[in-house]
């Protein structure tokens, strides 16, 4: 399952939310989105996790939780509308 992750301070790098979500389940792979320009944190980012039932806990345990004082927002990622 595909989860989404907002609200992230700057320095949170990809390391930080496997560590988090490690502690739930078996990650498989972990994105912060960045700028094109800088190569800065948009603010969010993506964790994959390969059990539903382990994303899930990690969805109930993470959202709201703290990482480097932003508290962040954790849900399932929903799939990017097509534009035609």
């Amino acid at each position: 399952m595909k989860i989404f992750v907002g609200n992230l301070a700057t320095e949170t790098r990809e390391l930080d939310l496997l560590k988090a979500f490690q502690m739930y389940g078996s990650v498989e792979h972990v994105n912060i989105a960045k700028t094109t320009m800088d190569g800065q944190s948009r603010g969010f980012g993506f964790v994959d996790v390969g059990v539903d039932t382990e994303a899930r806990d990690a969805i109930a345990h993470l959202n709201g939780a703290t990482i480097h004082g932003r508290r962040l927002r954790v849900s399932e990622a929903r799939r990017k509308a097509h534009l035609n």
